[in-house]
């Protein structure tokens, strides 16, 4: 398995990954509530973040093996943040993506995450999906190690959200702790993870 960064030429494809990965997540059950309409419009709004935010500001990598895309990790490096013209110009595919009624509140749910940000500097990781095919054969492990290799180089934290018990779990293994609750305006509970680059992993 090789992880790399991301080509433009294959954003869709891990967005479609990412939708798969997610596709019972509770926050995205909340956002598509229609089932045979969530995996489109979860890869579309990914799609559209890969390619507005993640590609221009951060860092998008994947894992290969055999020449198949098997997970995708998302990462904002310290003091970076979307500059406005960028979630301006978003919003008309967010709109397709998730359907003009549900948009406002959808949105007001994804602002309550920018209220538990913890200040100073630190690595955010905005999405890690596994594909269902590849999941359990540390895919996952491996993508979040190379951002915690590359947090802990530079001597910064890592910080991340999730909204499941058992990727609560999955991140306290590898040196997480839950800071908070993030309570959000119409969507189901998550909670804030942090990682001093001291931690140590299972």
């Amino acid at each position: 398995m090789t992880i790399r960064p991301l080509r433009p030429s294959e954003a869709t494809d891990a967005a479609a990954l990412a939708a798969r990965a997610f596709f019972d997540d509770p926050l995205f059950v909340h956002i598509y509530p229609d089932p045979s309409r969530r995996l489109a419009g979860f890869t579309r709004e990914h799609d559209a973040y890969i390619r507005s935010i993640y590609l221009p500001a951060g860092t998008a990598e994947i894992a290969v093996d055999g020449g198949r895309l098997q997970g995708l990790a998302l990462w904002l490096p310290p003091g970076t943040s979307s500059p406005w013209w960028r979630e301006i110009l978003l919003l008309p595919r967010l709109a397709r993506a998730m359907g003009l009624r549900r948009l406002l509140p959808n949105l007001r749910d994804y602002r309550a995450f920018d209220h538990v940000w913890p200040s100073g500097s630190f690595w955010y990781l905005g999405l890690l999906a596994v594909d269902p095919s590849a999941q359990g054969q540390g895919v996952g492990s491996a993508l979040l190690r190379a951002g915690i290799e590359r947090a802990n180089a530079e001597g910064v934290g890592t910080f991340l959200e999730t909204g499941t018990q058992k990727n609560v779990a999955f991140y306290r293994r590898h040196g997480f702790q839950v800071t908070q609750d993030v309570v959000l305006p119409h969507g189901p509970l998550h909670w804030a993870l942090w990682r001093d680059p001291s931690a140590s992993s299972q």
